[in-house]
């Protein structure tokens, strides 16, 4: 099969990995290197790179063992030698899809080591992120970023769809949008803090953008992108000052932490009838009707609710 010149180092480097994945699949390391070339590409960008990063620790330790020879007992070493961290869990899961990987490909024959070992749960996490915190935080961050954190409150948005939502995804009963892992279709209702944010956001430049949440080239963010331009605005609350000052706030949160999804972010942040709740409806997507924030009529920072912290404390 004959390549254009300009595509030669393109198609090289593609036969070079299907002749890498098709060589005998007895090892873990080619297992691995199979799944890159099949399945991997079939996952969000986010979720590769995440991948790639634990493939890195599984090859170290098992990558020259044939996966027959992977045994339960070698897993729970390797978890317990880890530390028992959270990545540690997060590099057996990935472990786990690749072992079951081999058993569609013929390369493992018997269960899967991975299954039945119960691994202890860690401590679910419990970051508090008071008014204070969030408003602070707010204040340092560039504005893109300040209306990220107003979606993820309002409308318990995580940052992956908040980076994906495009002026297509504003309808007339709210924010439509399709979940990024089931494809399955959400409406996110508007109320009166939620219309403010995102006709606000739609007035930030460049307005003539397709992304709600771009930089200034009208672009979406990348996840890097996003997480670098949060953890500047959580050095500027943490970092002590060029002169030595205490730092703003003593413990980091991640923008995770924001999200009203347990009962507690949900007393704290909503009151009355702007609790968060979904029903699913005969016809249409789940519905998600949006707390309530008091927004200052003076200042573009937020005033949260003080029912929030009285009413259901």
């Amino acid at each position: 099969m004959a390549f254009a010149c300009e595509d030669l180092p393109g198609a090289l480097t593609a036969l070079a990995v299907r002749l890498q994945a098709e060589a005998p699949v007895d090892t873990l390391e080619h297992i691995i290197s199979k799944y890159e070339a099949e399945e991997l590409p079939k996952k969000a960008l986010k979720a590769q790179t995440g991948r790639r990063q634990e493939f890195k620790n599984l090859r170290k330790v098992f990558g020259a063992m044939r996966v027959i020879d992977i045994k339960p007992h070698h897993i729970w070493t390797y978890w317990r030698d880890r530390g028992e961290t959270v990545q540690a869990r997060h590099e057996i899961r990935a472990l786990s899809t690749v072992l079951t990987f081999a058993r569609r490909c013929g390369a493992l024959s018997v269960e899967n080591p991975c299954f039945g070992l119960r691994l202890p749960q860690g401590t679910p996490r419990r970051r508090y992120v008071t008014d204070q915190e969030f408003l602070l935080v707010r204040g340092l961050a560039q504005p893109m970023i300040r209306y990220a954190m107003e979606l993820a409150l309002i409308a318990g948005m995580d940052n992956g769809t908040i980076r994906l939502l495009e002026r297509r995804h504003l309808t007339e009963a709210g924010i439509l949008f399709e979940r990024r892992k089931t494809g399955t279709l959400q409406l996110i209702e508007w109320n009166e803090d939620l219309r403010a944010t995102v006709e606000a956001l739609k007035r930030e430049a460049p307005q003539l953008r397709r992304f709600l949440i771009a930089n200034r080239r009208g672009k979406p963010y990348t996840a890097d992108g996003f997480e670098t331009q949060w953890q500047r605005a959580m050095g500027h609350a943490t970092n002590p000052g060029k002169k030595g000052e205490p730092p703003l706030m003593a413990e980091r949160f991640t923008f995770h932490d924001l999200r009203p999804v347990t009962p507690e972010r949900k007393s704290l942040f909503f009151c009355g009838e702007g609790e968060i709740r979904t029903h699913e409806t005969r016809k249409g997507p789940p519905v998600f009707k949006t707390g309530a924030i008091n927004r200052s009529a003076t200042s573009p920072v937020f005033s949260l609710s003080p029912q929030s912290a009285g009413e259901y404390g």
